[in-house]
């Protein structure tokens, strides 16, 4: 079967002779065209339907990755339970090591850490401030429409879209 971009190219060949042909030969030259174009809706089809197919895996994999995020999710908190219940009870009998050939647990002390009790009573000097910009494409789109010229920014046409439905 033809590849579609070798149909969409004999298609435009024949278009540009027509518009140019004298009467007999345009009247062949559109049968052949008819001719191209259900070539082409059948291409389209095709494509349609292993879209929809790409769709189907698409929610397939969707789905997994689901249920494998809430299984990770389950097996790395029973790992930490697992980890907090040695220490706690490391730490409660006072064994700081276990050897073993293949591994060694130690129990090492806790580091120092900050607690914030009330932020808004720490000095400035120990604050990070962070500020973000980025212009509303919205309103900037809105005044564009309204007929506001909006320096260093302007409309364009975006691709036009496939729906299969």
């Amino acid at each position: 079967m033809t590849q579609l971009y070798h149909i969409t190219e004999q298609y435009k060949e024949l278009v540009a002779l027509a518009e140019t042909a004298d009467e007999d030969l345009a009247v062949a030259l559109r049968d052949t065209m008819e001719g191209i174009e259900g070539e082409f809706q059948e291409k389209g089809k095709a494509i349609a339907m292993v879209t929809l197919n790409i769709d189907g895996d698409l929610e397939a994999i969707e789905s997994q990755i689901a249920r494998l995020t809430e299984r990770k999710r389950i097996i790395t908190n029973r790992r930490e339970s697992l980890k907090e219940y040695l220490r706690t009870n490391m730490e409660a009998s006072g064994i700081t090591k276990i050897a073993h050939p293949l591994f060694t647990i130690t129990c090492g002390k806790g580091k120092p850490i900050v607690v914030i009790d009330d932020e808004k009573a720490i000095p400035d000097d120990y604050v990070n401030v962070k500020v973000t910009s980025a212009p509303d494409k919205a309103a900037i789109a809105k005044a564009i429409k309204d007929g506001i010229d909006v320096p260093g920014a302007h409309t364009e046409t975006g691709k036009s879209s496939i729906s299969i439905k």
